[in-house]
């Protein structure tokens, strides 16, 4: 079997990750991570990439881009970036370039994550599988990806509109200050966690700074145990849309730096209160994607299947 050489690529809204990979696996040492505030564009992160690894014959790439993919094209959600698939295989000199959707990315790396890339927050004893799993995102936006065996679903969860529930907690929390969280990605996106520290305390920190002072902040500790409980609704909502009887998978810097604090007991406190379907939910494990680069594991899938 030939032993092809691919680009892998996982865009988001705030970093752009790079490796070279074959059927193999992941080529080591050739796996980048950059911010997309220090370029102009992808085609600029892709310039210093090849000039910074080896320049070896490319046969086809694979991309995970945090937007909308419309054929050959693709954009982001949350940068004013734009991709064609033809003009980035001219620019690399490969075949063909295939997109994918940042959280379709995901869910393809799920079967072949190990467990090291994974941290469980809820195991099951359940023997029940349905060959349904489901990847949730929380970072600079928020997103799903369900998995089917090896066919992924793609949507866009974050636009989608903010439950009543969810309100009623911020409203319980905030009061008449609640005003601005429309949708779910208002409320779980990395700058809906510095909205509700902000609105709650007055202050302005990073999301990553909140989580980093849960311990000796009290507006932090409030704030993060409130994104908690929020968090668990919508695991719930789309646990019972889906019904990932293989798993539920937590990813994105957000979900990382919230299950890194002790709210992340609150998560599983609120998943499991009294609940109709809570029987339904408990045979559900949840795990969080520890590997930042877990996307492009998700990519070299997609690559491997269409060389």
């Amino acid at each position: 079997m030939r032993q092809d050489t691919f680009l892998l690529a996982d865009v988001g809204g705030t970093n752009t990750r790079l490796a070279l990979g074959t059927r193999n696996g992941l080529l080591s040492q050739t796996t980048a991570r950059y911010s997309n505030d220090n370029f102009n564009g992808f085609s600029d992160i892709l310039v210093t990439y090849r000039a910074q690894h080896t320049n070896q014959p490319i046969h086809s790439a694979a991309m995970a881009v945090a937007g909308q993919i419309n054929g050959h094209r693709a954009q982001l959600t949350n940068r004013n970036w734009s991709f064609d698939s033809d003009h980035l295989a001219d620019a690399v000199g490969c075949e063909q370039v295939h997109f994918i959707n940042d959280l379709s990315g995901l869910a393809r790396a799920i079967p072949v994550l190990s467990p090291h890339q994974l941290r469980s927050l809820q195991t099951t004893l359940s023997s029940h599988s349905n060959d349904q799993s489901l990847v949730i995102g929380l970072g600079t936006g928020v997103n799903v990806s369900a998995l089917l065996g090896k066919m992924t679903l793609s949507a866009e969860i974050g636009h989608t509109s903010s439950t009543r529930p969810m309100i009623n907690m911020i409203e319980a929390h905030l009061g008449d200050a609640q005003l601005g969280f429309d949708t779910v990605e208002d409320i779980l996106s990395g700058r809906g966690l510095e909205s509700l520290y902000q609105l709650s305390t007055g202050g302005v920190l990073k999301a990553s700074e909140i989580c980093a002072t849960y311990k000796q902040n009290d507006g932090a500790r409030s704030t993060c145990q409130l994104y908690g409980s929020l968090l668990a609704e919508l695991i719930r909502e789309l646990a019972l849309h889906y019904l990932p009887h293989n798993g539920i998978y937590l990813s994105g810097s957000v979900a990382r730096g919230i299950l890194e604090t002790p709210a992340r007991a609150q998560v599983i406190t609120s998943l499991t209160q009294e609940h109709p379907m809570r029987s339904t939910i408990e045979r559900m494990s949840l795990s969080v994607i520890t590997d930042d680069a877990a996307a492009l594991l998700g990519c070299l899938e997609i690559a491997k299947t269409n060389a």
